[in-house]
């Protein structure tokens, strides 16, 4: 049986990577991010079973375009995380100036620590293909069974992901909001 922490032990190169794009990228984005919020409006959201369906179905949508990058042995995760990772820090680098420091942690804080990993866990998932080949020494094939046990890990991390994005996405539906 395989465990959650082998499959952490096995898969950590693979986290890393995808943690460490993602998050340059986000980075980026929120440092380019205009710190003038005088054009932002902020329209008050009531929590309801609607709202929770929207951010959830936007999340998994970023998950899993990071997560199919798997089909492409990889490659199409480097973008998609490039691209995603910098929209979403430009916009909460534009929403933090704009809610205050108050505002920050009220409606960001609860729900961004897990929104944010459970993406990075998805990038993750969509490099294994990448990480194993380039781990295994760039040139050497990796065989059927191997291949297929890197294809299991994938799914299960992003499995991962999206547990933490259901749970992230109802703190911010009727908590952040």
């Amino acid at each position: 049986m395989r465990t959650t922490a082998g499959l952490l032990r096995r898969q950590w190169p693979s986290l890393l990577c995808g943690a460490v794009l993602w998050f340059t990228a986000f980075g980026v984005g929120w440092l380019n991010a205009p710190t003038d919020a005088s054009a932002l409006t902020r329209v008050r959201q009531d929590g309801d079973w609607e709202l929770f369906q929207s951010i959830l179905l936007r999340n998994v949508g970023v998950s899993g375009a990071l997560f199919l990058g798997l089909v492409t042995a990889g490659l199409a995760t480097v973008p998609v995380a490039l691209v995603t990772g910098a929209l979403a820090g430009h916009s909460w680098g534009q929403a933090a100036p704009a809610l205050g420091g108050e505002g920050v942690v009220r409606h960001l804080l609860p729900h961004m620590p897990l929104e944010l990993a459970a993406v990075a866990v998805a990038a993750g998932a969509g490099l294994v293909p990448l990480v194993t080949w380039a781990r295994s020494g760039l040139g050497r094939p990796v065989g059927r069974t191997e291949w297929w046990s890197q294809i299991v890990d994938a799914a299960r991390l992003w499995a991962v992901s999206l547990a933490g994005l259901v749970v992230a996405a109802g703190v911010e539906t009727w908590v952040s909001t």
